[in-house]
């Protein structure tokens, strides 16, 4: 069998050509391409509230304090590697970061102005 394959690409996919008969593929995302935060950051008067509601499940692990231009989440202690993660995803979702300072270690999320 000798068959003939010709193949043009496209802006969005391709035209494949078998023995004259037509193929044609159009590549389109099925997801969005932006990347979004878990949880979009609340305004200042309940983002408190929306912290304490995301890390409920952690409740009995961590310290949440309130400050005048952020929200301090402390560890209570070494909660091993899958919990520390799941905790870091919460609030990087939150857009917060973790602050590496030993026993001065926590995690801050920036209030909204």
């Amino acid at each position: 069998m000798n068959q003939k394959v010709k193949v043009v690409a496209r802006d969005d996919g391709a035209i494949i050509s078998v023995n004259g008969i037509d193929i044609v593929i159009t590549v389109k995302p099925s997801i969005s391409v932006e990347e979004k935060p878990l949880f979009a950051p609340a305004p200042v008067k309940h983002i408190l509230e929306s912290i304490e509601s995301a890390l409920e499940e952690y409740r009995e692990d961590i310290e949440i304090r309130e400050e005048t231009d952020k929200i301090t989440v402390k560890l209570k202690g070494y909660l091993g590697r899958e919990k520390f993660a799941a905790i870091a995803s919460i609030i990087k979702g939150l857009c917060g970061e973790y602050i590496s300072a030993g026993k001065e270690s926590r995690f801050i999320i920036l209030k909204e102005k």
